[in-house]
């Protein structure tokens, strides 16, 4: 789940075109209002307007790769030619690509000296990296899956934005079947303890969208029976849950990407209560619950990485040693340590081990394991098995259009398929 269209006023204003496809709308102020003095500015053509409220922009939204690929622009405008090619090689050092066309300040940039080893740094970053490796695939396509979890006997569990539906599959079958459905689409999933808990919003993509008002939920369910238990939904203001977590003694966690903030829920609690705020949050997205330390990780689209105390609610961004891209990251897993991200918001798309300090406040590594691989069509959750991650390959996302959610003519809707990638020899 992503960003919706604060930021695509702008966007069309400036003539190009949001690096991230758009879906829930973002809250951080800061950055939405630099970014409609951005938009003024470049309709004005005051290029020094543009790039001060572009650089405020940045370091509100750290993460946003569509803020940086202004900012090249801007320094054109503004004739600032060493700096425009400064940015752009530091993008393609990161291991990413970003679309430098769409106005003629481009076009000159593409005829410096020095452009050419950028661009053969980009078009390397974006060739596909790892061995595509399906465990399953299933014919369904229509499902828009979001959400994914396996059981102790390794029976998959996939979660559908599309309809609602809870459904299983056994080991290696490869056939779905609906054990239950929520009342809106079903953004997130958790086992625990017999109960099937589910992040659930009747907005976006969700079939049913606008029959209600809009609302945004956690659902709790029988994981035998798929008999609903609970449906606690969020009172404070408006809300889309992304991710869920479910501790041992049954407390659950989950993101809100429109308010960004952290709600917590107590073990047999019946209301979602704020948890962490912080004005730095943007659109939060996946959540790592880490229980043995009492952290929280928190992946934000546009802001970053963030580590939060699971006593106190205090939020601390991550350190980015490894001068890492740390935007754009879904789903967000513990592993050994570290964490896996599905960098789903990146160009390319990408699936990083990131690597942490003994502290846990700063990133130390960032490695890509898995990277633009033909067989996705935009890879969102996951899970990690002992030594293995397996994660949705073929979300279907960027098959519907954003205003309608209807399909378009492409990329052609994929079969369900999930894929794995080992993680003891990274």
């Amino acid at each position: 789940m992503k960003l919706t269209n604060s930021a695509c006023m702008a966007a069309a204003l400036l003539s190009m075109t949001v690096l991230a496809p758009a879906r829930a709308e973002q809250g951080l102020s800061g950055y939405r209002a630099e970014m409609e003095r951005a938009a003024a500015a470049f309709q004005d053509e005051d290029w020094p307007a543009l790039d001060a409220a572009l650089e405020e922009a940045q370091k509100a939204a750290p993460g946003s790769l569509y803020v940086y690929r202004n900012r090249i622009l801007s320094r054109m405008l503004t004739d600032r030619p060493d700096e425009a090619l400064a940015l752009a090689s530091a993008a393609a050092e990161r291991g990413l690509t970003l679309r430098l066309t769409g106005h003629p300040a481009f076009d000159e940039l593409t005829t410096l000296p020095g452009f050419a080893p950028i661009a053969a740094k980009m078009e390397a970053n974006a060739a596909p990296l790892g061995a595509p490796s399906t465990v399953v695939e299933f014919k369904e396509n229509g499902l828009l899956p979001e959400a994914i979890a396996y059981d102790r006997k390794k029976s998959l569990y996939i979660g559908s934005v599309r309809s609602g539906a809870i459904l299983k599959a056994k080991k290696k079958d490869a056939a779905l079947t609906p054990i239950s459905y929520a009342s809106g689409g079903v953004f997130d999933i958790e086992l625990r303890d017999g109960m099937i808990w589910a992040a659930v919003n009747n907005q976006l993509a969700y079939e049913k969208a606008g029959e209600e008002d809009a609302f945004a939920s956690i659902m709790a369910f029988n994981a035998k029976t798929g008999a609903p238990q609970r449906e606690i939904r969020v009172t404070q203001e408006k809300a889309m849950l992304g991710d869920l977590e479910v501790a041992k003694e049954g407390t659950v966690y989950a993101s809100d990407s429109i308010t960004p903030r952290i709600f917590r829920m107590a073990p047999d609690g019946q209301t979602l209560d704020i948890f962490s705020e912080d004005p730095r949050f943007a659109n939060p997205q996946g959540i790592a619950l880490d229980e043995k330390s009492g952290k929280l990780y928190l992946a934000d689209y546009l802001a970053g990485l963030f580590v939060i105390d699971t006593e106190t609610g205090e939020a601390t961004q991550l350190e980015n040693k490894a001068n890492a891209h740390l935007g754009g990251i879904d789903g967000l897993y513990l592993y050994k340590g570290g964490l896996i991200g599905i960098q789903n918001g990146s160009t390319p798309q990408r699936i990083v081990y990131i690597g942490l300090d003994d502290e846990k406040t700063a990133v130390t590594s960032f490695i890509t394991l898995h990277r633009n691989l033909e067989d996705w069509n935009e890879p969102t959750h996951g899970a990690v098995i002992g030594d293995e991650f397996r994660y949705i390959a073929t979300s279907n996302w960027p098959s519907y259009d954003d205003e309608e959610w209807t399909v378009k003519d492409g990329p052609a809707l994929q079969p369900l398929r999930i894929m794995t990638l080992p993680l003891e020899s990274n």
